[in-house]
């Protein structure tokens, strides 16, 4: 067994379906320290379980059945309290193992807030070409609130010390501050709401993409139980629409992080359930494109 698994405590399993030779990985990381407007996403890994086990197993958009599939679910890491970096190593160490004991599976991580892609990026630069991400928010300010590493500035850091390009959909919300840096960056593209027509494929031909979806894409709407909600966001068809598109023209996925579900937020589960259902949805076309109807 490796070091990395006593990191690690058990919980329920996504969708409450057990498989061992599932080709799909559960983690959960529920890092909440950072959280500056409504704390609450550590509860989000269990909450999207649990709401998962609700759901029934068929993708729409696929038009397939996954009741089949099961998950290997290697629960929620134990996040240091009160010590980011730590935090940041622990994620790093667990990350590190699942790609060396499972690198043949599809790896799904539930947060926590949206600071956890930076050390799983960290871990996984080597093996990605392009990121995409699903946010209201750019998070690309430098130092938000005296600090240079929180869920306002993880883009900004990724940006910086890895230097690997990053596609924007959904954006909404930002500082000067943040449009100023975009605009003198060649690593960044940005798709607003009012772009959601435009060809998409322009830089996503290929290439290994790691997939970061911050639940407040979506409109309070359809995702009231975030930390940071901003009006005028994503329906959910539109958001499964253009994650279609993203998974039609990538290569190999790395990993899919869902963020920033904030449970205490939540109206009757709604988000937690919606997100479930992403995930689900997000199976059903990887199981099409390498499973024969």
């Amino acid at each position: 067994m490796g070091v990395w698994r006593h990191l690690l405590q058990k919980t329920q399993v996504f969708g409450c379906v057990e498989q061992e030779k599932s080709r799909y990985l559960i983690l959960g990381i529920p890092l909440d320290q950072t959280t500056t407007y409504k704390p609450g996403t550590r509860f989000a890994p269990n909450a999207i379980r649990n709401a998962a086990c609700n759901l029934e197993f068929y993708s729409m958009f696929s038009d397939r059945s996954l009741d089949h599939i099961g998950f290997i679910d290697l629960g929620d890491l134990v996040v240091s309290p009160g010590d980011l970096f730590k935090a940041f190593e622990n994620i790093d160490m667990v990350i590190r193992g699942i790609r060396e004991e499972y690198d043949d599976k599809y790896l799904f991580i539930l947060g926590g807030e949206h600071t956890i892609t930076y050390p799983i990026i960290g871990s996984l630069r080597e093996n990605i070409d392009h990121i995409i991400v699903f946010d209201a928010h750019l998070d690309l300010r430098d130092e938000y609130l005296g600090s240079r590493y929180n869920h306002a500035t993880v883009m900004r850091r990724i940006i910086e010390d890895y230097k690997i390009p990053i596609t924007y959909f959904g954006v909404r919300a930002f500082s000067i501050e943040e449009i100023d840096y975009l605009r003198g960056s060649d690593l960044i593209t940005l798709y607003s709401i009012k772009d959601l027509d435009r060809n998409t494929s322009l830089k996503l031909s290929g290439g290994n993409v790691y997939i970061s979806i911050d639940a407040d894409v979506l409109d309070p709407s359809y995702a009231p139980g975030v930390s940071n909600p901003e009006p005028l966001g994503l329906d959910c068809f539109q958001l499964i629409e253009l994650l279609y598109k993203v998974l039609r023209h990538s290569g190999k996925i790395i990993g899919v992080d869902l963020v920033e579900v904030n449970p205490l937020m939540d109206i009757n589960d709604v988000t937690s359930l919606t997100t479930a259902k992403i995930i689900l949805e997000i199976i059903g076309f990887l199981e099409n494109r390498t499973r024969s109807p």
